[in-house]
């Protein structure tokens, strides 16, 4: 057997380094021929080379067919640390989009990405200043040039962002803008954002999460199926991806909870 094509359909999955198995064209899909001698698997992260076991048979092969179906492959055996890595990688992003959300440093991004006019044009906010919390209860807007703190002022409130700032008083190039107490309504808000970031790392089919990376490890563990390794081994795989990807969304659904209450209680 071997195959004269890349593995183009499935990416970012054959995790493990142990290269043992070899599978048909003729029993995969989602190939296209990359060059005579060599094979390559496309991936996200890394490529590997995928070679021919009998290049003089490939040789003989060449002129005769543009598809070989009994040119072999091999195929790499999936080590379920790569979708636990995946996940480990998941959750970490998602603890600090969540304090951020929390700290309401998302609303420091809408007031950094502002376009405030000066003069004839239209300038970034963070090019004109640095925006930055102060204790929780003050967004500090500290304008470079003293001659735009008029501009940036009446950028804010032109934005309708519900922020009013004020000059600081000890220094005519801050900017001071309270942040409301917040009331059971911004509450809610906030365990609602929380909520949607969460199930989009659960779930998401758009953006990375943990049902994207299970699919890609299930996918690679049925390519080695379809290479003839045992049974019992690509079971097992399957039982350790389900396990990993369980551990995962129970870790993902405490996070919810406990943000949603820590919130519930400010």
């Amino acid at each position: 057997m071997s195959v004269r094509a890349a593995v183009s359909g499935i990416r970012s999955t054959l995790g493990g380094r142990v290269v043992v198995g070899t599978v048909s064209a003729g029993q995969l899909t989602g190939y296209k021929r990359t060059s005579f001698r060599q094979q390559v698997y496309i991936s996200h992260v890394r490529q590997f080379s995928i070679t021919p076991t009998a290049q003089k048979k490939t040789a003989v092969k060449k002129s005769s067919s543009k598809e070989d179906p009994e040119q072999d492959i091999e195929v790499a055996i999936y080590d379920p640390q790569s979708f636990k890595s995946s996940c480990d990688e998941i959750l970490a992003h998602l603890k600090s989009q969540v304090q951020e959300v929390r700290m309401g440093k998302a609303d420091l991004r809408t007031l950094s990405s502002l376009k405030v006019q000066v003069g004839k044009q239209k300038i970034v906010l963070d090019k004109l200043a640095q925006v930055s919390m102060r204790g929780g209860r003050h967004i500090v807007v500290s304008v470079y040039d003293p001659e735009t703190v008029k501009a940036v002022s009446a950028g804010i409130l032109a934005a309708n962002l519900n922020m009013n700032p004020q000059v600081d008083p000890s220094n005519p190039q801050t900017l001071l803008i309270p942040v409301p107490p917040p009331t059971r309504e911004s509450r809610e808000a906030t365990v609602k954002s929380i909520k949607t970031l969460i199930e989009s790392a659960q779930k998401s089919v758009h953006t990375r999460s943990v049902h994207q990376e299970r699919t890609k490890a299930m996918a690679a563990v049925k390519l080695m199926k379809q290479a003839s390794y045992s049974k019992d081994m690509t079971t097992k795989l399957e039982s350790q991806i389900e396990k990993i990807n369980k551990e995962y969304l129970g870790k993902l659904s405490k996070m919810q909870d406990d943000a949603a209450q820590a919130v519930m209680r400010s």
